[in-house]
């Protein structure tokens, strides 16, 4: 036993005494000391443990609280509704036991040194006296979230195991988004990343059983044009939820606030998922539902999901196995509008802003998903061994149909765009738990991988000269209003201009180690605790491969005649020999429905849509013909199809992560109404980053590229504690300092740069970028009852400093300190010239700060006589004020030549944080009867910015956003058989952008309700 524990100990203090010695955290390696001579030492006492379930339904109670009454010792039942208490010195002590919902119960125990002393707990639930009250669906799921809620020595919010299994959503992230103060952005109507207190995806956290999950990265694709590039990366550290079915979930914790034991990347905070294991016996679960998109009026969505449970050797092995397989719609019309700038109107303080284009997009999307875990565990008396293995896929089959209303250069352009992408998103790890007594090890092995994966887009450009009727629009009109200035003259007037196959693949792979050693420690009946500290390694390797090779489709050179003549041979099409272009009357779709009016008719119509049989096929051909690859006449006017280094390489970057981390923390009890849980963390980054500096030559022959590397790296000490106070058995308060960070997103840190063949622009990372940091101040008073439920009221603050944001200013020969000049860029022998305009990242100066106050009520109303016993209701509201100023460059030139004067100038605006709303609602109310269940559920978000620009007139805003949603379940005569229905969107809202001054949209998608008809078999051996 000596030499396990020997071992135990090294595995667990090893990469603790490196990361100490490394990075001199004295402090770390002092605590860890004491803590190893504390361990050495067993401490007196016995141990008081057992479990907590339904004494009707046997279902086990997580977030129990267990108290020895009079003392400062208790534990909470965890997910499986065990507990413990260690340390509890000899004598005869009252047990109490209570949780929400429930009759409070106590039992005497004697406790002897070194004894264990196994005590379990089956609670009533409450009901008017004399009446029996039975926990249904509903009633369950709110109860635990309540309880798991109030158990936690973090503020936190939970969606329990019972009310995953009741909500009517679709994927992790929407029954993430009814939690207070969380929000989410949405792809196609479907929730796809959180928003937590107005902090973007970014900047909170994302794991399953503790393992933070790998990035899934985000394709941002532009257009084609010559000697450029067909998009641009923008790889950040968010997690698409998109695949990960609620199905697969135990439970989900959000906690607002962290603890030294968490990893300190989550200023917005840190999403948990616990993936559901085996229970005692044999369970089987089986759903299938059938679906109906009202966008498409199409009806064949389906889902299903199978999960098998059991457990051997007297329920010491357990093993848990799920497969979910589904297929939707995700059609939807959508509509963007850009404008400028002119001159400021005093009467109204904004500037005049002006349309300059309008594109309608018709979305033909099928979303495929595909996915499953294995959840093995061993258990013996003291501990657990567990495997987790999860994995999910979503794949999207899409087809964008463009039209562009150009009302700058009167013309009328179509594109098209189409591609299978397909995104992988897993983890599988080995957790080891065992308690000695003296002290308890957790330890924690995994590798976590992702993929975004989108092979070949084709993208196809057309455009019918003088298509719109007017020249640059009056000031101040709304897009609304020129719904009518698009003159489509037929596909006799509209050519093809360029084709092109954007391919991207982005990888992400990690190997994870955490061990964490917990001492109990206790002075008498009034001090107890415990000790614990941790160490945390993280070897991550992030890859992105992105291509966007194009021709252009016209007779402006040799070699491009010989390119279309090449087509014309090969290919049933006609050719404008006056326009020198191939007309769109060769590549017109005949599918009617694709001309449906757009959102409805509420603006113009889609008037053309191109068939891409043709020229998908024509660009293969291009591409792959060897007499065509390759082909330049000159640098003026090159040929052929661009293939060279500028269209395969700016894009791409290898990028190797590692992360080392260090904490000492301790919880204390001081008495049995107040908990302080304090310690530091330290952090620490050291990276490797390959990419490529590229200057286009328009033709394969003078496109130079040059590898570079950087070492980007940080360390952070944070120190951190929170507080708990019982006032009353019926109220509490809770008070945390925490100091959290914000590492700067993976294409933001690339050393590279980009120069345009004209020299004029430059696009640049950069490797030198800060995270940003966030000192964290967070309250709350918690008020409980089994009459009055939960109701919670709390404020938050954070002070952030060296966030990254985007700028743009121009470079010169010589520059001020902070701002780079022409010479920066000049390794490729070519530097771009003075006065080119760098697009790069840069550390904000100036803080920003958030601020807000969220509100929690959640109640049943099993008191009142039939038929309202069966309602239940919670409601949340969050607002959120945040400012920062966002800096930009300008310059000022006077004089003439060779006198020329340049000044630049630093300017700045306040404005809110991307991605914040001010104000945050949801709310439900449901029923139940018996068998039958029934939820009406509301999300309200109001306006939040989705783009800054220099100019208030220029900032992008979501409009107000309110959805209603409904579940309907029924069990049937048959035991284990359950029909339920789901409708989302009830009141078929859209997702709506606006601009500030005048009111007009920048985006509004259309996509409408979803409904779900299914069935559910769950049956216990």
């Amino acid at each position: 036993m000596k030499n396990s524990l020997g071992l135990i100990a090294a595995a667990t203090w090893s990469p603790l005494i490196r990361v100490a010695r490394r990075f001199g955290g004295r402090a770390l390696f002092i605590g860890g000391m004491f803590l190893l001579l504390a361990a050495q030492t067993v401490l007196a006492g016995g141990v008081v443990k057992g479990r907590v379930f339904d004494k009707d339904t046997k279902d086990l109670l997580p977030g129990a609280n267990v108290t020895i009454k009079g003392t400062s010792m208790g534990a909470s039942s965890d997910l499986n509704g065990a507990y413990t208490i260690p340390n509890v010195p000899p004598g005869t002590y009252t047990v109490q036991v209570s949780y929400i919902g429930y009759r409070t119960k106590t039992v005497e125990v004697s406790i002897s040194n070194d004894a264990t002393v196994v005590q379990d707990f089956s609670l009533e639930a409450v009901a008017i006296e004399g009446q029996v009250f039975v926990v249904t669906g509903q009633a369950q799921g709110q109860m635990q979230a309540i309880n798991q809620q109030l158990a936690s020595n973090k503020i936190a919010n939970i969606v329990s195991e019972a009310r995953i299994q009741e909500l009517p959503d679709f994927n992790a992230a929407a029954a993430i988004g009814r939690l207070p103060g969380v929000s989410t952005l949405q792809s196609s109507g479907e929730a796809n990343k959180i928003v937590i207190r107005g902090l973007a995806p970014q900047y909170n956290a994302v794991a399953v059983s503790g393992i933070k999950l790998a990035s899934t990265g985000s394709t941002q694709i532009g257009a084609a044009s010559q000697g450029g590039t067909a998009g641009s990366i923008n790889n950040d550290r968010s997690v698409d939820l998109t695949m990960v079915t609620p199905y697969m979930i135990k439970s989900i914790e959000v906690y607002k606030s962290l603890t030294p034991d968490m990893e300190a990347n989550a200023i917005g905070g840190s999403v948990n998922m616990a993936l559901r294991e085996a229970p005692s016996g044999v369970h089987s679960d089986f759903m299938w539902q059938s679906g109906y998109t009202q966008k498409s009026s199409k009806f064949g969505n389906y889902r299903t999901v199978a999960s098998v449970s059991d457990r051997f050797f007297d329920d010491r092995l357990g093993a848990y196995l799920l497969v979910n397989a589904e297929q939707y719609d995700r059609d939807a019309d959508n509509m963007t509008a850009s404008y400028t700038i002119g001159q400021l109107l005093p009467t109204t303080g904004y500037n005049q802003v002006q349309v300059t284009n309008t594109q309608l997009n018709r979305h033909k999307e099928t979303r495929k998903r595909f996915g499953g875990n294995l959840v093995l565990d061993y258990k013996w008396s003291s501990g657990i061994l567990r495997s987790i293995n999860m994995f999910s896929r979503l794949n999207s089959n899409y087809r964008d149909y463009n039209v562009i209303l150009d009302f700058k250069n009167n013309n009328l352009d179509f594109r098209y765009r189409s591609g299978v992408g397909t995104t992988d998103i897993g983890v599988n790890s080995v957790e080891f738990e065992n308690d000695f007594g003296f002290m308890s090890v957790e330890v924690k092995a995994a590798n976590t991988f992702s993929r975004n994966y989108l092979p070949e887009s084709p993208f196809y450009q057309f455009r019918q000269t003088g298509g719109v009727s007017t020249g640059p629009v009056p000031y101040d009109t709304p897009p609304e209003n020129l719904a009518t200035q698009g003159v489509y003259k037929g596909t006799g007037s509209t050519y093809l201009s360029s084709v092109s196959l954007f391919s991207s693949e982005y990888r992400e792979n990690g190997q994870v180690f955490k061990a964490d050693i917990k001492v109990p420690l206790s002075i008498g009946s009034t001090f107890s605790g415990y000790i614990k500290v941790g160490g945390h390694y993280r070897h991550n390797k992030h890859t992105n491969d992105q291509s966007t090779p194009y021709a252009d489709i016209e007779r402006t050179s040799a070699f491009k005649r010989q390119m279309m003549d090449s087509i014309l041979a090969r290919y049933p099409v006609r050719y404008d020999s006056i326009a020198g272009k191939f007309a769109t009357t060769n590549f017109t779709s005949n599918d009617s429905k694709l001309y449906d009016g757009f959102l409805d008719d509420e603006f113009g119509s889609i008037y053309w849509a191109a068939d891409p049989s043709v020229l998908n096929s024509m660009t293969h051909y291009i591409k792959n013909a060897s007499a065509l690859n390759a082909i330049y006449a000159d640098a003026i006017n090159p040929g052929g199809w661009f293939n060279g280094y500028y269209q395969t390489l700016p894009n791409d970057y290898d990028y190797v992560e590692n992360y080392s981390a260090a904490y000492v923390m301790a919880q204390m009890n001081v008495g049995p109404n107040v908990m302080v849980v304090g310690g530091i963390r330290y952090e620490d980054v050291a990276s490797t980053y390959h990419a490529y500096n590229l200057l286009d030559g328009r033709d394969a022959k003078s496109q130079t590229f040059k590898e570079v590397t950087a070492h980007p790296g940080n360390n952070f000490l944070l120190p951190m504690v929170q507080m708990k106070g019982d006032i009353t058995d019926w109220f509490d308060v809770r008070y945390s300092y925490t100091q959290t960070l914000a590492r700067p997103d993976y294409h933001q840190l690339s050393p590279h740069y980009n120069i345009s063949y004209d020299r004029n622009n430059v696009w640049a990372g950069n490797p030198n970028l800060k995270p940003a940091s966030a000192f964290n101040h967070d309250l709350l008073l918690t008020f409980h009852s089994n009459i009055l439920g939960l109701f919670s009221i709390g404020g938050f603050y954070k002070e952030m400093k060296d966030f990254t944001y985007y700028t743009q200013y121009k470079l010169r020969p010589s520059a001020r300190a902070g701002f780079d000049s022409v010479g920066t860029y000049s390794a490729l022998g070519s530097p771009p010239l003075s006065g080119a305009t760098l697009y790069t990242y840069m550390n904000n100066q100036y803080k920003a700060y958030v601020r807000g106050y969220e509100a929690d009520f959640q109640t049943r109303f099993w008191y009142l006589p039939f038929p309202f016993d069966g309602l239940l209701l919670g409601i949340n509201y969050t607002h959120i004020n945040s400012k920062a100023t966002y800096p930009f460059r300008d310059e000022i030139t006077s004089g003439r030549p060779p006198n020329v004067k340049i000044v630049q100038i630093d300017s700045t605006r306040d404005a809110r944080l991307i991605n914040q709303p001010n104000d945050i609602l949801n709310a439900f109310v449901g029923y139940d009867y018996k068998g039958f269940s029934a939820k009406l559920s509301f999300i309200f978000q109001s306006n939040s910015v989705s783009y800054i620009g220099a100019y208030p007139e220029q900032d992008g805003f979501t409009a107000d956003y309110f959805r209603i949603d409904c579940s309907v379940r029924q069990m049937l005569p048959w035991a284990g058989l359950q029909l339920f229905l789901d409708v989302n969107n009830l009141n078929n809202r859209m997702n709506v952008s606006r601009q500030i001054s005048i009111g007009g949209f920048t985006n509004e998608q259309h996509y409408g309700l979803t409904a779900n008809l299914g069935v559910r078999y769950t049956h216990a051996f």
